[in-house]
């Protein structure tokens, strides 16, 4: 076991997100640890995917990943407008 760090704004609001799942702040870290994907795990799953949708005469350009990329971080900063964009425009 160790100690993290954080704010206090930041243990108050892990706390309650760990209490809403009945989990202790631990516990609810170890979760999402092991749940979020590294850059190398998600660089891997694209490459799977790509392969995959090959299969079905599907192509993704590596530059699609980015798109896809910003488009849900548009959206996880509340640009709901952001799904109307055209991406070639």
């Amino acid at each position: 076991m160790t100690t993290v760090k954080v704010t206090t704004e930041a243990r108050d609001r892990l706390a309650v997100l760990a209490a809403e799942k009945g989990q202790s702040i631990g516990a609810f870290i170890s979760g999402v640890a092991e749940r979020l994907p590294t850059a190398a795990e998600l660089d891997e799953r694209d490459e799977r995917t790509r392969q995959a949708l090959k299969k079905f005469g599907i192509a993704l350009a590596i530059s699609e990943r980015a798109e896809g990329e910003a488009l849900w971080a548009a959206l996880d900063a509340g640009d709901d407008e952001a799904l109307l964009k055209d991406p070639d425009a």
